[in-house]
């Protein structure tokens, strides 16, 4: 939601010229934040986009490992990640770690605590991050006073909701090598929405958690990334990522 001005890039899955980190000084103004234009403010009329602004809070920086919610606290806050990266995860029955998805910045976190008032899952940081917070009784309020912040969280909870049937249907219909294409391809076009380049960044997440989040073993994903580096779609190099076939990836991540 908000970040300082001179700050070149917002997150660690890139290279090149995009590694460069400035350091954030103490700002809460969206509109001088280089997110703006894909989070919430951005899609609301200025009036409305002030109002929204003034409810917002800046979190304390985490480094990596730290928990941004807990699975079963109260959701006091939405929360958006302004830099830095993130997974959402669970446990499941049988004590397997279950990831759901990962965060960039721009993007809420925990928007299923709307049904129960609670977080349903753990969201903990890939590497240094940032983030801000609207505390829940100000954002019921504009909720209630602002026709366009409620469109706007009618339209995150439609795209959370859209997110989990397509990754559903993927891990349906798709074969192993096709599920790691697609998220490959996903992240490309997650990429290239803030600015960054699509077809060379580096994975802020483990291969172990990219298994678990596309419900396949950590042998399974390297023998598909593999099977995508022998076929001429990504060059691989630890998490290292160049896409080789940008038109085709950009093909998958519309489909």
């Amino acid at each position: 939601m908000c970040r300082g001005r001179g700050s070149v890039i917002l997150f660690n899955m890139n290279t090149g010229s995009h590694a460069k980190r400035a350091g954030l000084p103490a700002c809460v103004s969206c509109r001088d934040c280089t997110l703006q234009p894909i989070c919430l403010p951005g899609h609301l009329p200025l009036a409305e986009a002030r109002a929204l602004e003034r409810a917002v809070e800046r979190g304390r920086p985490l480094p990596a490992g730290s928990a941004l919610v807990r699975c079963g606290a109260r959701m006091d806050a939405l929360l958006v990640v302004r830099s830095g990266s993130a997974k959402s995860h669970s446990v499941t029955l049988e004590g397997l770690e279950q990831v759901h998805g990962f965060v960039l910045p721009g993007e809420a976190v925990g928007l299923e605590g709307f049904a129960a008032g609670v977080y349903t899952c753990d969201v903990t940081a890939l590497e240094p991050l940032e983030y801000c917070r609207m505390p829940m009784r100000g954002l019921e309020a504009l909720i209630e006073q602002l026709p366009g912040v409620r469109r706007e969280i009618l339209r995150l909870l439609g795209g959370a909701l859209d997110e989990s049937q397509r990754l559903r249907g993927q891990l349906n219909l798709c074969d192993a090598r096709s599920r790691v294409a697609r998220f490959l391809a996903d992240m490309s076009r997650r990429l290239a929405r803030r600015g960054l380049s699509p077809t060379e960044f580096r994975l802020s997440m483990s291969r172990r958690d990219i298994a678990r989040h596309l419900g396949l073993t950590l042998e399974t994903v390297s023998r598909s990334l593999g099977a995508l580096k022998r076929e001429g779609w990504v060059r691989v190099r630890a998490r290292e990522v160049t896409v080789l076939r940008p038109e085709a990836f950009a093909a998958l991540g519309r489909a």
